[in-house]
């Protein structure tokens, strides 16, 4: 703790010293790094608990800084910073494992408040586990369904921006979770942050957001990136009547459909894998996102590797 109060003190002191340069904001980050690598190491739960409180307490006071919008994060494994590509949000979120294998998640919202003109900072705590049906409930800063988020992606839907977000959550010791989920900014109304949004569409339900619960020795992929998908085009073939489907391609959400990892196992979260050769998508349409079925998990935008040839070896015994 002494050591955590000088360095504090060191970094306010500095700030009354030296201009708010580059190097200034990466004394800053090396601080909250070594921080934030105390609280993962730490043996006990009230001593991770206790050191987050002082992470989250620095951290905010490095968010209020002018220019720290700006200042460019270098990559660690240690909490997620992640930009929206119009510049205008970020989001940085982490975990904490507790005693009983679960995961608590944290965070900050630093948003650009037009209206006033200035970065206004919001603080998350992880709240899924008040939340009777997450899915389809929508709330406010109080009912966060925690995750550690690694990709913003804006849309525009009468004329309001919803940031969608993809995210990870260890969730418990049996299960690990993926999570699509919406934010909105509304400042001039009582509740400024709001998440979850109805603009999911032709999905097996009405959603708010989409929670993938899986095996925690299974990877799930959950990406936006441009993918191939199928679309009926109303006829069949003359010979075998089966529907003729016409291949597109376009920017989506795309993600692996879950399966019991074996067929005799029952559907439970702990039970599920993903299955790579099988695809579903979310693509953009009027500002919203349409579900597709039928998704080929071919990036067109990549260019796939060459393939090396090698003389095959037979043995004979």
């Amino acid at each position: 703790m002494k050591h955590f109060v000088f360095l504090l003190t060191t970094l306010l002191s500095s700030l009354f010293v030296y201009p708010q340069i580059d190097e200034d904001f990466a004394y800053w980050e090396d601080t909250l790094l070594t921080l934030r690598a105390d609280v993962m190491s730490s043996p006990s739960e009230e001593v991770r608990m206790a050191l987050n409180e002082e992470f989250m307490t620095l951290l905010e006071d490095f968010l209020w800084l002018e220019g720290s919008f700006q200042y460019q994060w270098k990559e660690n494994n240690l909490f997620s910073v992640v930009e929206s590509p119009d510049n205008l949000l970020k989001i940085y979120t982490w975990y904490i494992i507790k005693d009983d294998f679960s995961y608590e998640n944290f965070g900050f919202l630093q948003f650009y408040n037009a209206g006033r003109k200035k970065y206004v900072i919001y603080p998350l705590y992880d709240r899924k586990n008040t939340l009777s049906y997450p899915e389809y409930e929508i709330g406010d800063l109080n009912q966060w369904y925690g995750a550690v988020y690694y990709q913003i992606i804006p849309l525009v839907h009468k004329k309001k921006t919803y940031y969608t977000l993809l995210g990870w959550n260890g969730n418990d010791l049996f299960t690990n979770e993926k999570v699509i989920e919406v934010l909105q900014f509304d400042p001039d109304s009582r509740s400024p942050v709001i998440f979850g949004a109805k603009i999911f569409k032709d999905y097996r339900s009405k959603v708010s957001r989409l929670i993938f619960r899986y095996s925690k020795d299974a990877s799930l992929s959950l990406k936006y990136e441009t993918h191939t998908y199928e679309v009926s085009t109303g006829k069949r073939d003359p010979r075998t009547k089966k529907m003729i489907y016409e291949v597109k391609s376009a920017p989506m959400i795309i993600f692996e459909d879950l399966i019991p990892i074996d067929e005799n196992m029952p559907s439970m979260n702990e039970f599920l894998v993903p299955e790579s050769s099988l695809n579903q998508g979310f693509i953009e349409s009027k500002g919203e996102w349409r579900y597709i079925s039928r998704v080929k998990g071919r990036n067109p935008d990549k260019k796939m590797k060459p393939r090396k040839y090698s003389n095959k070896q037979f043995y004979i015994n």
